[in-house]
């Protein structure tokens, strides 16, 4: 398991976000489904690049950024150090508390993770979410065999699909976008 970037992979995600910010990170954000109360999770959130635009859409809410490597906690604290309604999470193994979280979303984090490695977080999504809490991830399109493990353990926990959607990123290729909804 990869833990923490390189100093090229920093870079690279550094310039992405300067230059692409609003339309790769924005855009996936933006269609979160939040009203601005929602106790939400950014489960694998690097540097914060969605969680920027996230953390706007919450004036009343939280945001929990979780990431496994230390290196990208400290950059995403740095890239959220204006706002005050975010708590950061660093930590391989998280468990949280039943119904923790009204929205749970991650970008570009599902397809890093081995089958064995999912197996052990999806469950712990789908067990944080409220009913009727929101999953919402957003992968690339080439890694179709990552994808339809997550599709099978999402459903396995209870998720129901509400939509899916294919979108062309910028800089990043083909992705899908899905979002699921606990029973």
């Amino acid at each position: 398991m990869k833990i923490e970037p390189n100093r090229l992979e920093i870079f690279l995600t550094k310039i992405a976000f300067s230059l692409c910010g609003k339309s790769v990170y924005q855009g996936f954000a933006d269609r979160l489904p939040l009203n601005g109360n929602e106790r939400v999770l950014d489960f694998g959130c690097g540097m914060g690049t969605v969680a920027y635009y996230a953390a706007k859409r919450l004036p009343n809410g939280h945001l929990t950024c979780l990431d496994i490597s230390e290196r990208w906690m400290n950059i995403c604290r740095k890239t959220l150090r204006s706002f005050g309604n975010i708590i950061f999470m660093q930590c391989e193994s998280p468990v949280f508390m039943k119904g923790s979280f009204d929205v749970v979303y991650c970008h570009f984090v599902l397809h890093d993770l081995s089958e064995n490695e999912l197996e052990r977080v999806i469950p712990e999504i789908a067990k944080s979410l409220r009913s009727g809490g929101v999953f919402v991830f957003r992968e690339p399109l080439n890694e179709l065999g990552k994808l339809n493990i997550v599709k099978r353990l999402v459903e396995q926990n209870r998720l129901f699909p509400k939509n899916s959607r294919i979108t062309d990123i910028p800089v990043m290729g083909n992705a899908v976008e899905s979002v699921y909804v606990k029973q």
